[in-house]
């Protein structure tokens, strides 16, 4: 096993930079030539950029940009999500020149987009806004070899959903410590005498996962010197794999497939009174569980000892290579990770809760989502207490993306008995094979 050493986005510099793709990634990122410049314009002749994304509230919030912007027209297109097939399609258009000027990337496939030559160093567009606005915890995301490849726009500590009212019927308290997360779930199955459940854990989620093993320490991906590192099936991802097998086995916690009607019938019919989930997951939690409003509350993930979280999911807008019109698409990446009306646009529909990177929006954030599901907690304030726990050191590869694949399978086999350490060897071997096979650096 290739244990990792620094793992902080600048001890990735040297790795990521004795990539051969980075020469041709940058695409003009100096911002000196007369393309890059070609961002400003007029209400007579709007600078016209596209833009590509997913994510729920992007379509109205490129509205509100266009209203508020004459100069600079904004043309939105939808595509899958990421891994559904987005990431395939930018990948398309970039290699046949007519790529969006701007797209959503999620932070864990970020290494993989840029390592691929898809997306420009816009250290000097977006750099400066970047570092005054996004915690570090989060900027390191975005931040290889150096060099500013994105904007973050959220990010998702990991908290703990749960119904307030089962938790007083079964006579238990919010754990605060994982230790105290086993004996809660002890006691729900006593008290419910069997019919009932503290967790329903998804243990086929590759994401959750990653975020359980952040918390406790786990760096799965690193550098030394020039290589990458792996350090999936390491010491502190066992101790959280044996956690979660034992609960498992133990007939503690239910274990559903992720997103699946069985674990929301789970939910629905009471037999699973928890959810572990990220800052986003309010807005899922609401939509998905209407009639068991004003029931459930949201608290800071239970930790092996002292307070700390990992991160699960979150989004950043980068500008794609070949973009000749960067400096307006960077103005409307900065608008719309900066500002308060890009936020009410993009949050208006009140469905979705989204924990802003930039603290400055999270009040703006927080008045577009009807709190009265959660009786009236402010949970924008209790997740975003959770971001400063954010486990620091974390950082993704350009292989995780197809690391996951393989992780994922493995772990849907090992749902019925959890024996989850399988697919964390799997995930190693994937790994270290993925980085080889693209012609990259492993550390020895």
């Amino acid at each position: 096993m290739k244990h990792a050493s620094r793992t902080s986005s600048l001890a990735l510099t040297a790795a990521v930079a004795s990539l051969a793709v980075l020469a041709t990634a940058c695409g003009g990122g100096d911002g000196d030539t007369a393309a890059d410049k070609g961002g400003t314009g007029s209400a007579d002749r709007p600078v016209a950029i596209t833009y590509w994304s997913w994510m729920p509230g992007t379509k109205e919030m490129a509205a509100a940009f266009n209203a508020s912007h004459p100069d600079i027209e904004v043309t939105f297109a939808e595509i899958p999500a990421g891994l559904n097939g987005g990431y395939d399609k930018v990948a398309k258009a970039v290699k046949a020149g007519n790529a969006p000027d701007v797209v959503n990337v999620e932070y864990q496939a970020l290494p993989d987009l840029v390592t691929q030559g898809l997306l420009r160093d816009s250290s000097a567009e977006l750099g400066a806004s970047v570092k005054e606005y996004a915690p570090e915890s989060v900027r390191n995301l975005v931040t290889l070899g150096g060099r500013t490849w994105a904007a973050p726009y959220d990010v998702g500590p990991q908290t703990l959903y749960y119904r307030t009212d089962l938790f007083e019927k079964y006579g238990v308290e919010v754990p605060k410590t994982w230790a105290e997360f086993e004996t809660a779930a002890k006691k729900v199955k006593a008290a419910s005498k069997g019919k009932a459940r503290l967790l329903d854990f998804w243990g086929d989620d590759t994401a959750t996962w990653a975020g359980l093993a952040q918390q406790a320490g786990a760096k799965w991906y690193g550098s030394k010197g020039d290589a990458w590192t792996v350090d999936i099936a390491g010491p502190a991802t066992r101790k959280v794999a044996d956690y979660w097998k034992r609960l498992v086995q133990d007939d503690l916690v239910l274990n559903h497939k992720a997103w699946s009607p069985e674990a929301t019938k789970a939910v629905t019919d009471a037999k699973a009174i928890a959810l572990l989930g990220a800052s986003w997951s309010a807005g899922s939690v609401k939509t998905t569980y209407p009639g068991q409003a004003g029931k459930w509350a949201e608290a800071p993930l239970p930790h092996w000892g002292t307070p700390a979280t990992g991160a699960v999911g979150g989004t950043a807008f980068a500008v794609t290579k070949d973009s000749a019109k960067a400096a307006a698409a960077a103005e409307f990446i900065t608008w719309a990770t900066t500002d308060q009306a890009a936020v009410k646009a993009r949050l208006a529909a009140g469905t979705s809760s989204g924990l802003p990177a930039a603290e400055a929006l999270r009040d703006t954030a927080k008045s577009t989502f009807d709190a009265s599901f959660f009786g009236g907690q402010d949970i924008y304030a209790v997740a975003g207490a959770q971001v400063e726990n954010i486990a620091e050191g974390w950082s993704w590869s350009p292989v995780h993306n197809s690391t996951t694949m393989t992780m994922q399978a493995e772990f849907g086999k090992a749902q019925k008995n959890g024996e989850f350490w399988a697919a964390f060897e799997a995930g190693q071997t994937a790994a270290e094979k993925a980085i080889e096979d693209r012609g990259l650096k492993l550390a020895e």
